[in-house]
């Protein structure tokens, strides 16, 4: 018995909701009890291949960032304008998504 949650909730599914709820587990990344707890309470759930694909996107993009900062710095020159606001359009975009 889990002394931090001692009461037991019940519910009846039929075969294809039971599939279909089994199915949303094992794509959440998450336990049957994590998952049902935060779908309950309306806490947020990302998939976490999702979440590992858009950080290393993040990622990618922070270097893109850098290496633009450092050329812009190194040669005090920026020309390059449209790849810095592309940049920045595509780091607000997957803040966004990560929120």
């Amino acid at each position: 018995m889990n002394k931090t949650r001692p009461n037991k909730v019940t519910v009846r599914l039929s075969d294809s909701e039971l599939s279909d709820l089994k199915d949303r587990i094992k794509l959440s990344g998450f336990n049957q009890q994590q998952f049902l707890t935060r779908a309950i309470f309306n806490k947020a759930m990302m998939n976490k291949e999702q979440l590992h694909s858009l950080l290393v996107e993040l990622r990618r993009e922070g270097v893109n960032l850098n290496q633009i900062a450092r050329a812009c710095n190194t040669y005090k020159v920026l020309d390059d304008t449209t790849k810095i606001k592309q940049t920045i359009e595509k780091l607000e975009a997957l803040w966004l998504c990560l929120r």
